[in-house]
């Protein structure tokens, strides 16, 4: 059963079954604006949570703590980290796909 509350403040029980029953009976628009509604509870729902939950805000302040130490990198550092990661995993990567290849001719 879902509890719904109306605009006057009085709780409904609707049967599940009801429920999907009437939502398959809206027009699209109508189904449109039930996803949208849907969708901005379900942000508000999962903010509240994470608000709530004690290893997220256990990350978010660590993440806060580097920051104000400033442990952190900018964006042109971070590019820079990429490429030089991509460098340096090139010849790997490279004979990771010699293998492939060889073992796909052999398949073949």
């Amino acid at each position: 059963m879902i509890k719904a509350m109306s605009q006057a403040g009085l709780n409904l029980f609707i049967p599940m079954e009801l429920l999907i029953n009437s939502l398959n009976a809206l027009s699209l628009s109508e189904k449109r604006q039930i996803s949208q509604i849907l969708d901005e509870a379900l942000a508000d729902a999962e903010e509240d949570d994470w608000r709530e939950n004690e290893e997220t805000k256990k990350e978010i302040q660590l993440v806060r703590d580097e920051y104000a130490n400033g442990n952190y990198s900018q964006f042109s550092n971070i590019k820079e980290q990429l490429k030089q990661g991509a460098i340096k995993r090139a010849e790997r990567d490279l004979g990771l796909v010699e293998e492939w290849f060889n073992l796909e001719e052999e398949a073949c």
